[in-house]
């Protein structure tokens, strides 16, 4: 596999923890990153908003509810999810089986976090 891509098989990379929610870094390349969540019958992820944070979920297994801004959604397999900055969302495997959810976040960046970046970048080093 190259450094610079990466294939995951997201049906045997899952998990799924009995007492929390499983969540499986796939990738995190500055201010892009991506996980698996792992969610057993009757898990739930409580309902939360992130300021900077864009995401986008896709399911890849199973069907759940995911609220938005309190609404309901079912979500099943081939169903994505576009959740901008400040929206309260949260996830809730009403099933009685797996569910897995791909989320692919983007953050977003501001200036002094660009400026930061830049300079590590040009001299090597991680971000400082």
């Amino acid at each position: 596999m190259s450094a610079r891509w990466k294939v995951v098989a997201a049906s045997a990379a899952a998990r799924f923890d009995s007492e929390r929610l499983t969540n499986v870094p796939l990738f995190e390349v500055e201010t892009f990153s991506g996980c698996l969540l792992g969610f057993r019958p009757g898990q739930v992820l409580p309902r939360h908003r992130h300021a900077h944070e864009h995401e986008v979920f896709d399911v890849v297994a199973g069907t759940g509810t995911v609220w938005l801004d309190g609404e309901p959604v079912t979500a099943g397999p081939g169903t994505v999810i576009i959740v901008p900055a400040g929206v309260e969302h949260g996830f809730e495997n009403t099933s009685a089986a797996p569910w897995v959810v791909r989320a692919t976040i983007h953050t977003r960046t501001y200036l002094r976090q660009a400026l930061r970046r830049a300079v590590a970048k040009r001299l090597g080093r991680a971000e400082w």
